[in-house]
């Protein structure tokens, strides 16, 4: 775990290295947004030996009961197969991990019955009142004034949306760009040569082009080696990924 690299979306949210003391007491030290993180890159990290362990599979069906709890919209058709996956569940810990089935674990049979009462479980879950809480406790215990802690609470939040919203202002039809600098046209393959010529049109492959690494348009932040999904299959509805190579900047435009 300390030598893998995290991406930047990641890397806010990177969790401690797990030491043999936290496998002998059957607990992870680690903040509620770490806990995903290390969750959902669990296999790319250990994928030397990951999928030779037997009990691997309590981990893939966790991972889908985990994709179709947190999706939104959610559909009705797959209450049954939601329903399965809990059982299955159950019944793997029951295998491979005996000991280890706290009420947590079986709190996990009652997702289907809850989603067709409630509707997405997404829409009632209490993560980001934990995120927006811990920013309050933090300024409280920052600033060591408890003489009318409500209104400086209110204060430092208002201060800091105002911030934030006349920054978002500037952005709104203007592209804020991080790190520019001139790249040479030999670090592009063939490929790439051919898919901006089919953009861009003409282009002089002997001038340098401008780059950058970080770029903000219509609100959406670009970083370089940053993964996006770009569309949606029509079969299976799986998803489409890609990886930013480069942003270049040609003809004024990024």
């Amino acid at each position: 775990m300390e030598n893998f690299k995290y991406g930047y979306f990641d890397t806010s949210d990177q969790p401690p290295p797990i030491q043999v003391k936290h496998l002998n007491n059957g607990h992870i030290v680690a903040t509620a947004a770490q806990k995903p993180c290390i969750f959902k890159l669990f296999p790319i990290i250990f994928h030397d030996f990951i999928y030779h362990l037997p009990s691997f599979i309590v981990y893939k069906v966790l991972r889908e009961i985990l994709d179709l709890v947190l999706f939104y919209p959610f559909r009705k058709q797959w209450l049954p197969v939601l329903e399965d996956l809990c059982n299955t569940f159950n019944q793997i810990m029951i295998l491979h991990f005996p000991t280890k089935i706290i009420p947590k674990a079986h709190f996990i049979r009652e997702y289907e019955r809850m989603i067709h009462d409630f509707g997405p479980s997404i829409k009632y879950w209490c993560f980001r009142y934990e995120a927006g809480h811990a920013y309050f406790k933090k300024i409280a215990m920052r600033t060591n004034n408890f003489k009318n802690t409500p209104k400086m609470l209110v204060t430092h939040y208002r201060l800091k949306q105002c911030f934030k919203f006349v920054c978002l202002s500037r952005f709104i039809n203007v592209d804020y760009s991080i790190g520019i600098k001139k790249i040479r046209s030999t670090c592009f393959n063939a490929s790439m040569k051919t898919v901006l010529l089919k953009h861009f049109g003409r282009i002089n492959f002997e001038d340098n082009f401008i780059q950058c690494t970080k770029l903000i348009h219509e609100n959406i932040q670009y970083y370089q080696s940053s993964v996006y999904i770009m569309n949606v299959e029509s079969v299976h509805e799986q998803p489409v990924f890609a990886q930013i190579a480069f942003i270049l900047k040609m003809q004024e435009k990024w």
